[in-house]
């Protein structure tokens, strides 16, 4: 048993005595294609079958305010330059922002559209959990999408651009080869983009080619069983966040449940690609509130009990859940020397530290101080004080 977790199943009566007194469907595609880019890139609006290293197809489903739609996210890296294409279903614009602090705060945005026929591309920051997010050249930064260009047909709109990865302005995210990056996309049926996404939204992890990336299909004999059964421990406790945030939100109709459950899933098909390259069986089978792992089965059990009492009781269960997955990440981490599924891990891992900064600021808005339960607390300070 996880000596974390067994940690947690010990001290939960403790932490709990201390609390302040229409299900939407969770998935959201984010798993990987790679593959060897041959062809020269091109800003042409069209995005060749061997054009780009990597694709994701992003999907978000219809729900209160937004249609529904799904964005194709294709991208390749040398040493100097990214390259990027997305390719949305809508006739409106297309947004992707960059390691977002929280929601949209401090995302290195990029937001496009086909107007009249010629594409146009903007560099944005945000400045606010919902914005405003202004122009970098408005902020006192640069204009850094170096070329681009589009086409619409058929209610589908794509855009490619180039940017350098390290462009000097501070409104821009810094980029390496080899790096993890946590994203945030949005849609919107309007090119004006003054007018909000209204389409779909989500989040995603993308990661650079480098050295440090390990070759597709690289031989399941590299792995050892220890790594084995971290990976297959990993999704599931992903799958335990995913299903206890789904409930939740059944519960309590508060967006932060159902938009976190759907990262969940990402992080799950993340997971999964790993799993999946090294000939892994998925443990049990991907039915709500069901664990193979029955550690996890009795934490979910019991954190969803406590947390269907009150909504604050719910957002810090939430938040105790991040924690876990937090330390539980770092220590798989450390121990594999797998370098896809370090990455994997690396990304999730951006992604858990962003749910925790979520969840502790809704309880903040609410006048509640969330107390650390099992990070270090200097630890934990670094994480939901980042600026």
């Amino acid at each position: 048993m996880k000596p974390i977790l067994v940690a947690l199943l010990l001290g939960l009566v403790l932490f709990f005595s201390g609390c302040t007194q229409h299900q939407e469907s969770p998935a959201e595609s984010a798993a990987v294609v790679a593959k060897t880019a041959t062809e020269e890139w091109k800003a042409d609006g069209a995005v060749g079958e061997s054009e780009y290293s990597h694709s994701m197809l992003l999907q978000s489903p219809a729900r209160q305010g937004y249609s529904g739609g799904e964005m194709i996210v294709s991208w390749r890296n040398d040493n100097e330059n990214l390259y990027l294409a997305m390719n949305g279903s809508t006739d409106g614009w297309l947004a992707i922002g960059f390691e977002p602090l929280e929601w949209m705060k401090n995302a290195d945005i990029i937001i496009a559209s086909v107007q009249e026929g010629k594409a146009v591309a903007l560099d944005e920051y945000c400045t606010g959990n919902y914005g405003p997010h202004l122009e970098d050249k408005m902020l006192g930064g640069t204009d850094d999408i170096s070329e681009f260009a589009g086409s619409q047909k058929d209610g589908q709109t794509v855009i490619e651009l180039q940017r350098k990865l390290d462009t000097g302005d501070k409104f821009d995210k810094q980029f390496s080869p080899g790096q993890t990056i946590s994203m945030i996309w949005a849609l919107s049926d309007r090119s004006d983009p003054g007018f909000k996404h209204n389409v779909a939204y989500g989040e995603a992890i993308m990661t650079l080619s480098g050295e440090q990336t390990a070759p597709a299909g690289a031989a399941a004999a590299t792995i050892s069983q220890r790594e084995k059964d971290g990976l297959l421990f990993i999704w599931e406790e992903e799958k335990t966040a995913r299903d206890l945030y789904a409930s939740l939100f059944e519960r309590y109709d508060d967006p932060i449940f159902s938009d976190l459950a759907r990262s969940e899933q990402s992080h799950m098909d993340q997971a999964r690609a790993i799993i999946d390259e090294y000939g892994l069986a998925i443990p049990g089978k991907d039915e709500q509130g069901v664990f193979e792992n029955q550690t996890l089965q009795k934490i979910h059990d019991e954190l969803l009990a406590r947390g269907l009492q009150s909504h604050e009781e719910a957002l810090q269960v939430a938040a105790t859940f991040e924690e876990i997955s937090i330390m539980d990440l770092k220590k798989e981490l450390d121990s594999s020397q797998v370098e896809d599924a370090k990455t994997m891990y690396q990304g999730l891992l951006a992604g858990s530290r962003k749910h925790l900064r979520s969840y502790v600021s809704d309880l903040e808005d609410l006048n509640i101080k969330y107390d650390p339960q099992y990070l270090d607390r200097d630890e934990f300070e670094g994480i939901v004080r980042t600026n």
